[in-house]
C-alpha cells in the first residue's frame, strides 16, 4: 500500500496534510514530528506561553482530534 509521509510536523507539514485531504486524496497520510506535541505556532511559544499568558493547547495549530477526523496519522516524539 502506498501513501504519503510528511517529515516535519510544523505549520508547513500540517498544512500540506490538511490540503491533501481537502483536495480529495484518500490514501494514507502520516505526519512525522520530532517533538511530543502536535503542530503548534512557534511565535506565541516564545512570548505569551512562556510568560504564562496562554494555555498550552492554544499553541496548537488545530485541536489534536482534527487529525484523527481527517484520517491523518501523527507520529510524534
Amino acid at each position: 500500500m502506498s501513501g504519503i509521509v510528511i517529515v516535519g510536523a510544523g505549520q508547513a507539514g500540517a498544512t500540506l496534510a490538511e490540503t491533501l485531504r481537502s483536495k480529495g486524496y484518500e490514501g494514507p497520510v502520516t505526519l512525522i514530528g520530532a517533538e511530543n506535541d502536535p503542530p503548534y505556532e512557534r511565535p506565541p511559544l516564545s512570548k505569551a506561553y512562556l510568560l504564562g499568558e496562554m494555555a498550552r493547547e492554544r499553541l496548537y495549530l488545530r485541536p489534536e482530534a482534527i487529525y484523527a477526523e481527517k484520517d491523518i496519522s501523527l507520529r510524534l516524539g
